[in-house]
């Protein structure tokens, strides 16, 4: 694999920076080639205004996380731990799953998250000791959680077939989320910027041909063409051979960043050719299993911009999670994590990232203007 250089950045978060947010994000800048040694804290307290920045209306600020699963195994709603059983003693709140992290994914112009299962009263398979089921109302879950837009492209969106797909599709534009992926492309605009989102069930090269055709399709000079690939071998930390090769051939194509699910463990972050490849997001509200043996996951945040007609990344970091509020067993819940625990899945990220590429410093700067979504 070609030798890349890879940027990850602990994010810092402040308590009374902003009313309606616990926790402030500051992203970093990568720094330039040959670039001096990081600022003092204090110098970077106050530095002076990027200048390369677009103005504000032109910097459209977005977050990924990894796979949610708002339901259980079919046949397994009614039993102590699952996802529904928990949803129901709760008090049927719709807004519980994701309010751990809300205020940070309220941030961004735009979330996008992977849905692993359809939300349907429908049967599913049988032939399979891992089919997902929802009901269809999970999908307010969703835009109570700031969630704007998910993938179906996966191993787990037809498992209660046809009638499934439909049933998920129509429940997401009830609950006025939007969705790619399985033969669909999302186009919007956000903040003047048109932004597409493109999802593919990767695990085997043969899909390459026509992630191709559909990123040429789509990419033009003054749009942001996102690449999601649900790929890569459960439990494992290690990107693979495949994985790196159909991430490239997004990129070459014309993609501006990359997005990766299923191994449900955290992976690295590839820079190739100026443009990231994340490879595992890991799993988030994930109601396939009640009792997960990693917690750790992140909410993987960048910056867009346009400058001179095209769209250029400004900067990214990591916000790290914990999928659970309690780790004796699966709430359902992400929480965001502080201190050692947040800079521990800091360093195994950056580990990870290390065997794709070099690790480079960087410096940590504010964030001048946040951006919210509306």
């Amino acid at each position: 694999m070609r030798r890349t250089s890879i940027l990850v950045a602990l994010a810092a978060f402040s308590v009374a920076c902003h009313q309606k947010s616990k926790h402030d994000l500051t992203p970093f800048t990568p720094p330039a080639p040959q670039a001096a040694a990081a600022p003092t804290e204090e110098a970077a307290a106050d530095p002076a205004p990027a200048p390369d920045a677009a103005p504000s209306d032109q910097t459209i600020t977005l977050s990924a996380v990894g796979d949610c699963t708002l339901g259980d195994p079919f046949g397994s709603e009614k039993a102590k731990g699952s996802f529904h059983r928990a949803f129901d003693d709760g008090g049927k709140d719709m807004a519980k799953p994701f309010s751990g992290v809300v205020s940070t994914l309220q941030e961004d112009d735009l979330t996008i998250a992977n849905l692993e299962g359809p939300l349907t009263t429908h049967g599913c398979r049988h032939d399979h000791a891992f089919a997902f089921r929802g009901r269809p109302e999970f999908a307010d879950m969703l835009s109570k959680g700031s969630v704007e837009l998910v993938n179906l492209s996966n191993n787990h969106s037809t498992d209660c077939g046809p009638i499934g797909v439909t049933d998920t599709e129509n429940a997401l534009t009830n609950a006025k989320v939007g969705y790619f992926g399985l033969g669909h492309a999302d186009v919007r605009t956000v903040k003047g910027i048109e932004v597409v989102n493109l999802g593919y069930t990767g695990g085997r090269l043969d899909v390459k041909s026509q992630v191709i055709s559909d990123v040429t399709k789509y990419k033009k000079p003054g749009n942001l063409v996102i690449v999601t690939f649900h790929w890569g071998v459960e439990g494992s930390h290690a990107a693979g051979s495949v994985q790196a090769s159909l991430g490239h051939a997004a990129i070459d194509a014309g993609a501006d960043l990359v997005l990766g699910h299923h191994p449900h463990v955290l992976q690295g972050i590839e820079d190739y050719k100026g443009k990231r490849i994340v490879y595992s997001l890991g799993n988030f509200v994930f109601g396939g299993n009640a009792r997960p043996s990693e917690w750790d996951s992140m909410i993987y945040r960048t910056r867009f911009a346009m400058k001179d007609g095209k769209v250029e990344r400004v900067d990214d970091t990591i916000i790290p999670v914990q999928v659970s509020g309690d780790k004796k067993h699966n709430d359902f819940r992400p929480i965001l994590l502080e201190g050692e625990q947040k800079a521990a899945v800091v360093k195994e990220v950056e580990k990870l990232s290390s065997t794709l590429g070099h690790t480079a410093k960087t410096a940590e700067r504010p964030h001048a203007a946040k951006t919210r979504k509306k």
